[in-house]
């Protein structure tokens, strides 16, 4: 299973969210925040490729939209009244799918899961099946900064869309780096666990060789 490429888009947020729409070749008059930044993620990684239309897609989110979510419970339970219709569309997790495949002409399998380390065994599967794959971690922040820190607990406040493309041979050889020994086990050394920031931190890096250990899945990395 071969890397053929990869984003990493951090944003340390200090006073308000960033306007991700400007920064799309491709935009959607509907879209909200988290979708603008699954699809900065995706056009950062794919770039100018033309992918295969049953390319496979998986997005992962611990928390998924946040922001749009408020609103429809807001709406619900604040104002007592319908939500939009629009922002109650955008809280159901598979629009974030049809979005990235509209934007990028793609028409294979699509699934939206909590962890990155849910979505490598399927993705895995689709790869050894001769299909390419796209894998993507995006993480959003509440706008309201003082409402995220108090919910999270955390000063920093980060939001990220990381993506890689995955397929079963390294065409031309221009492949980045190669998944080996592919393990469904947990980690033997489960006091060191690496999540998906030290692996796209590796990619990053001028390491030559990586060992993914999480819940669940193990691999190793060459470039």
């Amino acid at each position: 299973m071969y890397i053929y490429a990869f984003s990493n888009i951090i944003e340390r947020v200090e006073e308000s969210l960033s306007d991700k729409k400007s920064k799309l070749t491709q935009k959607f008059n509907r879209s909200d925040n988290f979708i603008n930044l699954t699809l900065l993620g995706v056009q950062q990684c794919v770039q100018k490729r033309v992918l295969p239309k049953q390319t496979s897609v998986y997005i992962a989110s611990n928390n998924g939209n946040m922001n749009t979510t408020i609103k429809v419970f807001d709406s619900i339970f604040i104002q007592k009244k319908l939500p939009m219709p629009f922002n109650f569309l955008n809280t159901v997790n598979s629009i974030k799918l049809f979005y990235v495949a509209k934007n990028f002409d793609l028409e294979g399998k699509t699934l939206f899961v909590d962890r990155f380390e849910s979505a490598l065994p399927q993705a895995f599967v689709d790869v050894k099946n001769g299909k390419t794959v796209l894998i993507g971690v995006v993480t959003e922040v509440i706008s309201d900064l003082e409402l995220h820190r108090e919910r999270f607990g955390t000063e920093e406040i980060i939001e990220s869309s990381r993506w890689i493309l995955l397929s079963a041979t390294n065409k031309d050889k221009k492949a980045i780096a190669k998944i080996e020994n592919f393990s469904l086990e947990c980690s033997s050394d489960s006091s060191k666990p690496h999540n998906e920031e030290s692996f796209f931190s590796f990619l990053e890096s001028d390491e030559l060789s990586f060992a993914f250990r999480g819940d669940g899945v193990s691999f190793g990395v060459m470039k």
